[in-house]
Parts: C-alpha cells; sequence; structure tokens
C-alpha cells in the first residue's frame, strides 16, 4: 500500500509541477518528493508455492483406541487427526443412536465440554455483538429450528442432546453443555451462520481418468485457539439405502460436507442474504437438515438439488449447495425469500434497482447463463463461491470484491487444464502460500478440504490442525463413501 500511496504524490507532484508551468506561474521549483519508506507490495507470482502430490498417496492413519457404546449402536475410532464414527441406525431407533453417539463421544473426548462450549459461545458473540446476557433471540431461533425437524430428526437430537448435556440449563457459559447448547450446536450454520466456501467440479473430459474429480474447502471460525480442530470427524449414517458418510465435528449432526452411498456429493456455500433483508426464523427450517434429508432420499445430485431448490423459501438463508455425482456438477442457488420478504425487500429499492435485479432460485451447471460479472472459460469445470452467479439471480445485490477475485484465481489455475492427475489437481488446490495478502482459496479460516475422486469412489481431505493451516498440507485418506 506504501507503494500505491507513493505514486499517487508521485503523480500529483507532476500535476502540479505542469499545471504551474503551463500557466506561467512559478514557485514550485525547488520541490522535492519527500521520503515514502520501503514498499510492502509483493508480485502476484510470489503468492504461489509448489507442491508436489504426484504419484504420492494420501496417509491412511492407523487407529489408536477405539469406543464402543454398551449397546453397539455407536463405534468411535480415535485417530491422530480425526475421530471415525460410525452410527448404526440399522439396529436402533433414532433416539436410541443419538443416546449412544452423545455418550460414547464423551469417553472418545472426556474433555469435550471444554472444548466445544467456548467454540459454540464465540460463534455465538460473533454473530450477537450486543447480547449483554440476553439470550432469547437464540433461545428462539434454536426452538424455531428444533420443533421444524421431522419426528425422527427430534428424536434422535433429544437422545444425543440429553445423553452429552450436564447439569447446567439454558444458555450459560459455565464449562457444562446444556440441553439447550447441546441443541444450537446443530443449527449454527441457520442460526448463527458464518461460513466462507469455495468448491471446484472437473468433469471426465477434463481429467486423466476420464471420471469426476470434486473438491469442497469449508472456511469457518477455528475457535479462538483452533480448539475445534481437535474434532474432526468422519460419521458413517449405516442406515441401508439411507446411508452416507458426513465430514464434519464431533458431535455435530449437522451437514456441512457429505457424500451418500450413491456417490451425491453435497456442501453449502453461504451467501450473503443478510445484506437484502432482516433475517427471520418464523416459519423456517433448518437448510442443513434439508441436506441431509436429501442424501439419505435421493441417488442423483439433480434430484438433490431440485428438491433443495423447491424449498428454498423456507430457508433462513441465502446458500449455494454444490452437488456432485459422477455424471453431474450442479450448484443450488437457493433464494431464501418466502413472498412477503420479497415484497418487503422490493419496496425499499428504486426502480433503477428494481429494473436491474433478477430473483429466482436456480440450479446452475456448466450451461448456464452466468452475470456478466463472473465470466467462466471452461465448461468442463464448474466452481462456486459465496455468491450468486446465474443472470436470473439477485447477483446484482449480492456482490463482494473478495468472491469476484476467487472465482477469477479459480478460472486461472483450472480453464484450459486437461488430462489432469489427482496428483495434479491437489497441487492446483494448495498452490497459494498461506503467508499473504492476496490468497483466495486456502484462508487462515480453512476447516477442511475434501477431494472425491470418483474414478476410485474414495475420499481423501486436508484437516487444519489446532497450528493452523499449513502451505504444504497432508491429505488424510478418508475411504470409501460406500
Amino acid at each position: 500500500m506504501k507503494k500505491t500511496r507513493s505514486l499517487s504524490m508521485i503523480t500529483a507532484a507532476a500535476v502540479i509541477l505542469s499545471a504551474a508551468a503551463g500557466c506561467g506561474r512559478r514557485g514550485y521549483e525547488d520541490f522535492v518528493v519527500p521520503e515514502q519508506g520501503p514498499s510492502t507490495l509483493r508480485p502476484i507470482s510470489d503468492i504461489y508455492i509448489d507442491n508436489h502430490y504426484e504419484g504420492a498417496a494420501p496417509t491412511k492413519e492407523k487407529t489408536n483406541r477405539t469406543v464402543r457404546s454398551s449397546d453397539g449402536l455407536c463405534v468411535i475410532e480415535c485417530k491422530d487427526s480425526y475421530y471415525d464414527v460410525t452410527l448404526d441406525y440399522e439396529k436402533g431407533s433414532p433416539a436410541q443412536v443419538g443416546a449412544a453417539y452423545g455418550k460414547t463421544l464423551l469417553l472418545a473426548l472426556p474433555d469435550y465440554a471444554d472444548i466445544v462450549e467456548p467454540y459454540l459461545y464465540e460463534n455465538i458473540r460473533a454473530a450477537f455483538t450486543h447480547l449483554n446476557g440476553d439470550y432469547s433471540g437464540i433461545e428462539k431461533r434454536t426452538d424455531a429450528f428444533y420443533s421444524s425437524l421431522p419426528e425422527d430428526y427430534r428424536q434422535e437430537l433429544d437422545g444425543f442432546s440429553d445423553a452429552v448435556s450436564g447439569t447446567s440449563e439454558g444458555f450459560i457459559e459455565d464449562g457444562i453443555i446444556s440441553r439447550d447448547e447441546a441443541v444450537l450446536m446443530q443449527f449454527i450454520p441457520d442460526a448463527l451462520r458464518g461460513t466462507a466456501c469455495s468448491a471446484i467440479s472437473a468433469n471426465g473430459s477434463a481429467t486423466a481418468t476420464g471420471e469426476r474429480i470434486t473438491a469442497r474447502i469449508l472456511e469457518w471460525e477455528l475457535g479462538s485457539d483452533n480448539q475445534i480442530c481437535q474434532a474432526h470427524t468422519l460419521v458413517h449414517m449405516k442406515n441401508g439405502s439411507k446411508s452416507f458418510t458426513s465430514l464434519t465435528y464431533l458431535g455435530f449432526l449437522t451437514i456441512l460436507t457429505a457424500v451418500n452411498d450413491d456417490g451425491v456429493m453435497l456442501g453449502e456455500l453461504d451467501v450473503g442474504s443478510e445484506s437484502m433483508i432482516q433475517y427471520t426464523c418464523e416459519n423456517k427450517t433448518s437448510y442443513t437438515y434439508g441436506m441431509r434429508y436429501a442424501l439419505e432420499n435421493f441417488t442423483t445430485a439433480r434430484d438433490a438439488a431440485e428438491y433443495l431448490t423447491e424449498n428454498a423459501c423456507r430457508y433462513p438463508y441465502c446458500v449455494n449447495v454444490l452437488a456432485t455425482d459422477k455424471k453431474d456438477a450442479l450448484v443450488a442457488e437457493l433464494l431464501a425469500l418466502n413472498e412477503e420478504q420479497l415484497s418487503s425487500f422490493m419496496d425499499e429499492l428504486d426502480d433503477k434497482e428494481k429494473t436491474d435485479l433478477k430473483f429466482a432460485s436456480a440450479i446452475r451447471d456448466s450451461s448456464s447463463q452466468l452475470h456478466k460479472c463472473y465470466p467462466w472459460s471452461d465448461p468442463n469445470y464448474i466452481c462456486a463461491v459465496n455468491a450468486f452467479v446465474t443472470n436470473d439471480n439477485v447477483t446484482s445485490a449480492i456482490q463482494t470484491e473478495n468472491n469476484l477475485i476467487r472465482w477469477n484465481r479459480y478460472d486461472k489455475l483450472f480453464c484450459g487444464q486437461t488430462g489432469l492427475t489427482l496428483g495434479h489437481f491437489k497441487e492446483l488446490m494448495t498452490c497459494e502460500s498461506t503467508d499473504n495478502d492476496l490468497n483466495r482459496i486456502r484462508s487462515g479460516g480453512l476447516v477442511h478440504m475434501l477431494i472425491a475422486d470418483y474414478s476410485t469412489d474414495t475420499m481423501q481431505a486436508v484437516l487444519t490442525g489446532t497450528d493452523g493451516v499449513k502451505d504444504s498440507p497432508e491429505f488424510i485418506d478418508l475411504g470409501s463413501w460406500h
């Protein structure tokens, strides 16, 4: 920035001198440009680093310890970087499975409350800066989303929250997880928000194997001490045709990134709808549990995206949902405005703004017409950032410079790539140095990067540790989603 100011002052000085000479006036002959100090700007090329993953298999972590519930409904394998959890809904009711999970995770991580409760309140304070001890608004949101859940999900959550909670009640930051806090944990994206994500998917025409590769980056609150990075968890929901695998946090039943047994991968990306309309949870339901329902009930990415799009106005926030399978890569742009909200929003706009804006949830694929601010140069790739980008959505109302730059960075790195191997794909995803102000793909809030390889039906991930985001991260083998 200092160099920019220096150039500006030099330019200004030149203009002054030129004007003075042109007018025949004197008095600036002895002008000296002041000292400005060294520049802190760095060339764009300096942000890139060379990582080498070609031919290198991801790390398969050993199990250090295994804990089981007495009824066998929950098994937790404790590994170096994450917990591998299996929940068996084929042998128990949702309430029983939820209770088994709550009890067993306390055996796997006895300090669970010391990690999760402070993290929950940091999220609360980030969303509500002037609470002054009044949590009634948060209680209202929690109750609204809990009440809107299908019965099976409520029973599961009841079993879990009763098992994991202690003697504390309500919202009190006292080192003990209360039932209310355990329920709110599941609704952080719906009630508190705070995600910044991106994703890219390459179809078989661009890859060496002829099969799709999809990557999804989750950026979220890591906690003041990166404490939530102690709780990375791969959850296998074993439930017959409804089975899926979810990459999340220990004790979080909500969906962040998940793949079902049919290879349908879903991941949400926040879109800034709070700038559009006042938040409301009335007559709304959880979009993360909507994603879970889609994973459990649909066998294709398009069917899952269509279900979410049809229910978009029931969700509290505008979000993108990445949906991929072997055949398709889609982004469901979910406009979370019902008719009353939309009318209220339109009343605040002038005539020109009303003309410029278009309003419609959309399912975006490689053939969709994009807004002029978001050009894309290769239909073999589909990208998602924290903005709607189709021409038939509210793109004009939801723009940030960071989204545009991130979008263009993905375009530059991936578009035009052919014969792309999984190793080179990983190299592109990690080629930005984390020690610069121009990083757009991996910020300091990176929680996980999940890569789905459809040639082998397997997953691998970067899981940020308590020491933060690394330039050359280790990819962990998470096995198959089957």
